[in-house]
């Protein structure tokens, strides 16, 4: 599997994949050594997605308390 590090190089990755998988020649251990591949590749966008998630999250939790230290209040929930 290639090593990917974004969710462009995943899509075209997988695209990859469907072509392959889409021609009528490809032999069976090929076609499931691609599909043991496509199932990393979505366990890999999973991750990138609950990584983009926590930082989000982290920011806009740092950005609320940086608002509500400057305004002098409490910290309240958005």
């Amino acid at each position: 599997m290639s090593d990917v590090t974004d969710y462009s190089q995943l899509k075209e990755r997988l695209d990859q994949i469907v072509e392959a998988v889409s021609d009528e020649g490809i032999s069976l251990d090929d076609a499931l050594s691609l599909y043991e591949e496509a199932v990393k590749l979505g366990s890999k966008a999973s991750a990138l997605i609950e990584q983009d998630i926590s930082e989000k999250t982290a920011e806009e939790l740092a950005a609320a308390l940086a608002a509500e230290q400057a305004d002098g209040g409490e910290v309240t929930e958005a």
